[in-house]
């Protein structure tokens, strides 16, 4: 690697995403376990889910610091929070939905500027698809807003009469 990479800027951007994509990634899998004990099957799921999106992530910006000649630093940006009650959750993961939007949109401007167009289109990409995380936190959270206690409660029970069903196939 070398200190005067013409790509240095857009490495170091890429860097800070990593670091901010393995901490949201690790984040949401501490939700996932979190829910799932809860018997919050449908939520569990969603987390689960955004949490193999950001992998994902993980993957293409290591790919693409890897290509411009960078060194990948698979540190963290801030440490997971023990966060239980799910509104609150929700509310946490939309921040950090909207936080990584609005860093990418950002990145992405300043990537052009300096004609890598490449990385430019990797950071819209992804911005596109952390507005769709976005989108999926409002919705539950506007859910639990509009059904209360209610909206967990039927996931639990959904959650509970699945275990049984698997219970009783495997006593036969």
């Amino acid at each position: 690697m070398e200190q005067n990479n013409k790509y240095r800027k857009s490495i170091d951007r890429l860097n800070d995403a990593l670091g901010k994509e393995i901490a949201t990634t690790l984040q949401y899998m501490y939700f996932h376990t979190i829910f799932e004990d809860a018997g919050y099957e449908h939520l569990s799921n969603l987390m689960r889910g955004i949490s193999i999106a950001e992998m994902r992530h993980i993957e293409h910006i290591a790919e693409r610091i890897l290509f411009l000649e960078g060194d990948v630093n698979m540190n963290q940006q801030f440490k997971t929070r023990q966060i239980h009650d799910v509104g609150e959750a929700l509310e946490f993961s939309m921040k950090l939905e909207q936080s990584t939007v609005d860093s990418y949109n950002e990145f992405s401007r300043l990537c052009s500027a300096e004609d890598d167009a490449v990385t430019h289109r990797l950071f819209q990409n992804m911005s596109a698809e952390e507005e769709e995380h976005l989108d999926i936190f409002r919705t539950e959270l506007q859910n639990m807003k509009d059904y209360g206690v209610q909206y967990l409660a039927l996931q639990s029970v959904a959650h509970s009469k699945k275990v049984v069903k698997e219970h009783k196939f495997k006593e036969e």
